[in-house]
């Protein structure tokens, strides 16, 4: 008697971004036996068990359920607000697959701003004083009377990240009021309190019941060099987060994640999946700037190859609801992303298109120097990035790819992301030359334990030669 073949797991990942390369990553590298469809992922993306699903798009799941129809998986991953927002995991949940995202009421948690700050608030998660309107001339009348400077943003989802303006000035944040409105379309304002402290992303996987936290990470928003410029996506990103320890953790699992993972249950959210939660570490404790219903980009791109867990046996736990047996292992190596942007291909030419994300930038860049990169070094995850006519790399979109280098230290990570990172170019290609630079740790932070920064400043002045020496190449001439 013939023995039946042996089942084969499969699964569907729905984002087509730099953190979906490191998710899809994720599931083949702790999971020998897996295939993962990737859609619509990224046709760059050399791996036998990865496999580029451009059929499906993001914004209809009419065209996931038809490669699902011919491509049976066990589950699917959403990993894509864009997606979330529109109900794409309840589609797939009521034509019967078994989905890991959270459904649109909970995705509304990072798709309005406002329904974030109100979900909080009831679950006793703190977060900045804020108020919200629908009319600019209350808002700017707000500013006026609020006795602290304000960050203005956009209620709903914005592209690029920009939605949010930082203010030093009442006058600066009427005119973001503005702003948002002209540019953006905005009709619903949160209008919140800046608050200080080093900034840290929170990362946990939920099932619903309980979570599971990974290592947290700093992000770099902000498009230039000594976070300054305009909002963005992410010009790169550290993990662990210097400020890291075991104290840190555990406050903000007690104080952030717990009663976050209480209210889900209490609201009725079907929530699985990651959340990052963006924090600021004030003098007076954790507050929540933002509840995000994904993994962040471009933390999950650090944080995420130092998972040595079976991903795919925690995502079956996150089915079954019993995620709380599971444990996470990590390799406890330090990593630091840098961000690969389609710039300007001229900043002498007054005529030539600004770049990313300053504006309008010419795509369609060939990429050299992708095989180049020592994986002993440095992994590259791919985001904006395509192959032509001729089937060569090109710029599809403003973060092209990201450099992930990993060492003992911070200082060795950074070094040999740069290091690495000098190996690819494209016309127009800038980059941050800053990312992961050791800075003083804020030790009068309430939360804050004895937790050290790793890079010592001798070792920091080293990489930072070795950064400008290497990444000299186009990376501080942008026009904004």
């Amino acid at each position: 008697m013939t023995a039946a073949p042996r089942h084969r797991p499969a699964v569907l990942v729905v984002d087509g971004t730099g953190r979906g390369h490191a998710l899809c990553d994720l599931f083949v590298r702790t999971d020998p036996e897996i295939t993962v469809y990737y859609g619509p992922g990224c046709d760059v993306i050399e791996h036998g068990r990865i496999i580029p699903a451009p059929s499906v798009s993001l914004l209809d799941p009419g065209t996931a359920l038809d490669f699902l129809a011919g491509h049976p998986v066990d589950f699917v991953f959403v990993a894509n607000i864009d997606a979330l927002s529109i109900g794409y995991a309840d589609v797939l949940r009521e034509a019967g697959h078994a989905v890991i995202g959270p459904s649109a009421a909970a995705a509304r948690l990072e798709a309005s701003k406002a329904e974030g700050k109100r979900f909080c608030v009831a679950h006793g998660i703190p977060v900045p004083e804020f108020a919200v309107f629908d009319d600019p001339a209350a808002a700017k009348a707000y500013i006026r009377s609020a006795p602290y400077p304000c960050v203005v943003k956009a209620d709903g989802l914005t592209p690029d990240g920009d939605g949010s303006l930082v203010c030093d000035t009442a006058v600066e944040a009427e005119a973001a009021v503005d702003r948002l409105v002209r540019e953006r379309g905005a009709r619903s304002l949160v209008v919140e309190e800046r608050v200080s402290g080093p900034e840290i992303s929170v990362l946990a996987l939920v099932d619903g019941n309980s979570a599971l936290m990974f290592p947290s990470a700093r992000d770099y928003k902000r498009a230039l060099e000594g976070d300054t410029g305009k909002n963005c996506d992410g010009m790169g990103s550290v993990a662990p987060h210097p400020l890291d320890g075991r104290q840190v953790r555990a406050r903000l699992g007690r104080e952030l994640v717990d009663p976050l993972v209480r209210g889900l249950r209490r609201e009725g959210l079907e929530f699985t999946g990651f959340v990052y939660l963006g924090v600021v570490l004030t003098a007076r404790g954790p507050v929540v700037l933002e509840v995000n219903a994904r993994f962040g980009d471009s933390e999950a791109q650090v944080v995420l190859p130092s998972v040595r867990s079976d991903f795919t046996r925690l995502c079956r736990a996150v089915l079954a609801g019993r995620l709380d047996r599971q444990r996470l292992e990590v390799d406890g190596l330090a990593r630091c992303s840098v961000a690969l942007v389609q710039g300007c291909l001229d900043p002498d030419d007054p005529e030539a298109l600004p770049g990313w994300p300053f504006g309008r930038f010419a795509a369609g860049q060939p990429v050299r120097g992708l095989h180049a990169v020592d994986p002993r070094e440095a992994t590259v995850f791919y985001a904006n990035l395509c192959r032509d006519g001729a089937g060569r790399p090109v710029t599809r979109g403003g973060r092209v790819l990201h450099v992930v280098g990993a060492g003992a230290t911070a200082g060795e990570a950074r070094a040999r992301a740069y290091r690495q990172a000098a190996r690819i170019s494209f016309p127009g290609k800038r980059l941050r030359t800053d990312i992961g630079r050791a800075t003083a740790p804020a030790r009068s932070v309430a939360v804050v334990d004895n937790a050290a920064v790793d890079a010592s400043a001798a070792d920091t002045a080293a990489v930072d030669r070795a950064v400008i020496d290497s990444a000299a190449v186009s990376s501080g001439r942008s026009r904004p």
